[in-house]
């Protein structure tokens, strides 16, 4: 399997996101599979260019083994919503040359966000006819809106369209959280999709010392902060709670970066914080060091619910290694530390229960041999990334298994393949030109006739029971279940005023002309089933008759259509299997235009 892996942030970047793209690449090299990764010259955090790759616009490296093709984007210190947006756009841009270059991949993954590179994913995937699968490690611009760094309005509304276009087109969405895997399929988006792939902790790196932080006589207990310095950390809590600990013998070490650790440092200046100090980020294997030299850790967010729905990825790092963790967290995140066992949860955003829970662990050794001892076991059980690694690759395979179908042989083949392509090329090349006036006037009725999107879109079962998306004009009220219509409950089914037309003179196929002039289906063939008509798929697969492309219309169409019961449209259409040639296509095609004429068999 050749995988292509498109990010922005990668190594020697610091920080979760570069992390977890490096993990899931080296667990596709582990796997046996190629991997290319293309990103953008190492900027994050700091947003300047790392000094080895200035004056460089395209870069190609190896990093931990993996093949990196880096491309150039706009990058600055100055942190404005313009700088961002630019930086963001600037990656998307760079990177799409070199996506659609190189060896043609069978699955293409976009790490999201930023969400912009997602619609290079996805193009690249559509031009190489790979499966694409969202690598979601964030849920943007949602997320954006709760943390209040955005609002409501336009701009947001643009990111969200450019999110769910290519979400709605992902094979697979992998998301780090629970909550987040509640919030998409609360918005629409199938279960079977959403696939929960959390963070993890390298535990070839992060282990644990020679045993917890024991602090000598005179010398501090020192309580660590090490990762991203972010709104959605709610870190001023820490400060209120080193205030509370002053001349207590307590230092905090913050180690990292982010777009709150300016305000940070200054706060903590204006108040005379002097046992608190700042360190930039450093690489895993001098965290880890960091790790073992404090007496514990600390992880926060904010109170809201939004947060709450988030994990720190800092924590599986802490529970690695052996430290005792102090959590000012809920939802998700303190779930993750109970069950660990490996830390006290505190209320978020509450300075007094931090320094409370910090003065428990440091006046207690007993209970910092306890948690220390809880948390490499559970992170090795439920969060190590080798195993998460594996996760992963077993999901691309089971994508790229659903996109190559069945492996059967096609049918018609040979000399009878070919004319039949050629055959739907033209025609339905020709009927889009030709009948373009027709279809403009259809869609203006609909979009006058009731609120809703002009075209419904659909999975379907193509050829080799892979899935395809088919296009048909929207003849019913929006909030129609997707089943077939013989299994809707009654009452369910809201035909439109134009739908009741349209599907009488089937002028609601007509857009199905793009999918034959894509490859999806053909002219003459079995009508596509619905991805959830298992029953009809196992039939045809059992009949062979999954070997032949689907068609806009076939020799089932013309003998009853939806009137006819399951097992007798499979039987029509293995007639056709065994009939099929050019001149019993032309038949079918000409008896379609008189069942028309006649409105026989159409609900």
């Amino acid at each position: 399997m050749r995988v292509l892996f498109v990010t922005q942030y990668f190594p020697p970047e610091t920080g979760a996101a570069p992390a977890r793209a490096l993990h899931l690449a080296r667990a596709l090299l582990r796997a046996g599979h190629h991997v290319r990764v293309v990103t953008g010259l190492p900027n994050h955090p700091a947003g300047e260019i790392r000094l080895e790759y200035r004056g460089m616009r395209r870069s190609r490296e190896t990093v931990g083994g993996v093949p990196v093709e880096r491309v150039w984007l706009y990058a600055t210190p100055r942190k404005t919503p313009l700088t961002r947006l630019w930086n963001h756009l600037s990656f998307a841009l760079s990177a799409l040359p070199a996506a659609l270059s190189g060896p043609r991949p069978d699955v293409v993954v976009a790490s999201t966000p930023p969400l912009f590179h997602g619609l290079t994913a996805w193009l690249a995937a559509r031009v190489h006819g790979a499966a694409f699968v969202n690598d979601c490690r964030d849920d943007w611009p949602h997320a954006a809106i709760a943390l209040g760094e955005m609002r409501p309005g336009l701009v947001a509304g643009v990111l969200d369209g450019v999110a769910r276009f290519f979400q709605g087109r992902a094979a697979r969405l992998l998301v780090v959280t629970p909550g987040m895997r509640r919030r998409l399929a609360g918005r629409g988006f199938e279960e079977r999709r959403l696939v929960f792939l959390p963070n993890g902790a390298d535990t070839e790196i992060f282990r644990p010392g020679d045993g917890p932080g024991t602090s000598a006589a005179g010398r501090p207990f020192t309580l660590l902060y090490a990762g991203t310095h972010g709104l959605v950390h709610g870190m001023d809590a820490l400060l209120d709670a080193a205030e509370l600990l002053r001349g207590e013998n307590v230092v905090f070490r913050f180690v990292g970066d982010g777009v709150a650790r300016d305000a940070l440092m200054r706060t903590a200046r204006e108040r005379g914080l002097s046992h608190c100090t700042f360190e930039p980020s450093v690489a895993p294997e001098a965290l880890v060091g960091l790790l073992h030299e404090a007496d514990a850790c600390v992880a926060t967010t904010r109170a809201s619910v939004f947060a709450g729905e988030t994990i720190p990825v800092k924590l599986f790092d802490y529970l690695a290694c052996g430290c005792p963790v102090v959590a000012a967290v809920r939802g998700d995140a303190a779930a993750v530390v109970e069950a660990s066992g490996g830390g006290l949860v505190v209320e978020p955003e509450n300075g007094a229960a931090i320094a409370a829970a910090v003065r428990a662990v440091r006046d207690d050794p007993a209970l910092r041999a306890r948690l220390a001892a809880a948390g490499p076991a559970f992170i090795a059980r439920e969060h190590s990334r080798r195993a998460l690694g594996e996760r992963f690759v077993r999901t691309l395979e089971e994508v790229l298994l659903e996109a190559r179908g069945r492996g059967v042989t096609p049918r018609p083949a040979g000399a009878a393949g070919v004319f039949q392509r050629v055959f739907d090329v033209v025609v339905s090349l020709a009927a889009l030109v030709l009948l373009s006036p027709v279809m403009l006037v259809v869609a203006i009725a609909i979009r006058l006739d009731t609120p809703g999107p002009v075209l419904f879109c659909q999975r379907r079962i193509g050829r080799g029971s892979s899935e395809f998306v088919l296009f048909k004009f929207r003849s019913m009220a929006a909030g129609t279940p997707d089943l077939a219509t013989h299994l809707v409950e009654p009452g369910r089914v809201t035909v439109t005023r134009v739908g009741r037309f349209i599907r009488r003179t089937s002028l609601d196929e007509l857009p199905q002309l793009w999918n034959i002039l894509r490859g999806d289906m053909t002219l003459v063939g079995p009508r596509p089933a619905l991805y959830n008509q298992h029953d009809l798929v196992a039939r045809r697969q059992q009949a062979g008759v999954d070997a032949l492309r689907p068609g806009l219309t076939g020799w089932a169409q013309i003998n009853g259509r939806d009137e006819i019961p399951m097992e007798r449209k499979v039987a029509y259409d293995h007639e056709y299997l065994e009939r099929i040639s050019p001149l019993f296509d032309l038949e079918i095609l000409a008896r379609t235009a008189l069942t028309l004429f006649h409105m026989r068999g159409i609900r």
